[in-house]
């Protein structure tokens, strides 16, 4: 698979892919460790997720929410870049700091501190009129000290979107957003 070019940023290789895209990480001008997720363009809403992310960034970026460095929903593909949370083994394989790779060791000691985190992080959301939709392990992140970063708001079954494959992600929907996707934009959704 040949490596996508992403202006001033060096990408080092496919990390995560889904139905909405593909995640690679990658270097900064300046070293920082990104992420860069380049969507499929049937899999997601424009509009619906540049919103979201307006409406995220408006009151100052919330805590516990992946922060975006830059985003361009209108390119081919829609692009965007956010700080790329991973362990580098000895071999130098990365292994990104989400939830799914650390499901192993729960219930433990943080697993009721990581619920509050994470009750706290979508109430955040939710006052902002963003419902998340695709909230799954893979998408709780853990930053260098080991605070909850919630990702991928917006995304999954969500209105307007044309082609969706079933994955774990519809494990995690409520069941409001799975009989009727559309509700988000009657704000029903922001109750599910």
């Amino acid at each position: 698979m040949e490596v996508p070019r992403v202006e001033g940023l060096k990408i080092l290789g496919l990390v995560g892919s889904g139905p909405c895209g593909n995640v690679y990480a990658a270097k900064g001008e300046s070293g920082t460790p990104l992420a860069v997720k380049l969507f499929q363009a049937l899999a997601i809403n424009r509009s619906l997720l540049s919103k979201a992310t307006a409406r995220l960034e408006a009151a100052g970026w919330p805590g516990g929410v992946m922060p975006v460095i830059s985003a361009d929903f209108e390119a081919r593909p829609a692009v965007l870049v956010m700080p790329w949370f991973a362990d580098t083994s000895v071999e130098g394989h990365q292994t990104p700091r989400n939830l799914e790779n650390r499901i192993a060791s729960f219930p433990g000691e943080s697993s009721w501190s990581i619920v509050l985190e994470l009750a706290k992080v979508l109430a955040t959301l939710h006052d902002r009129q963003v419902v998340h939709g695709n909230l799954k392990p893979g998408n709780v992140f853990f930053d260098d000290i080991e605070r909850v970063i919630v990702s991928d708001w917006a995304l999954g079954n969500m209105p307007g979107v044309l082609h969706v494959d079933f994955t774990d992600a519809y494990l995690y929907q409520a069941p409001e957003q799975l009989r009727q996707p559309e509700g988000y934009f009657d704000e029903a959704s922001y109750r599910s």
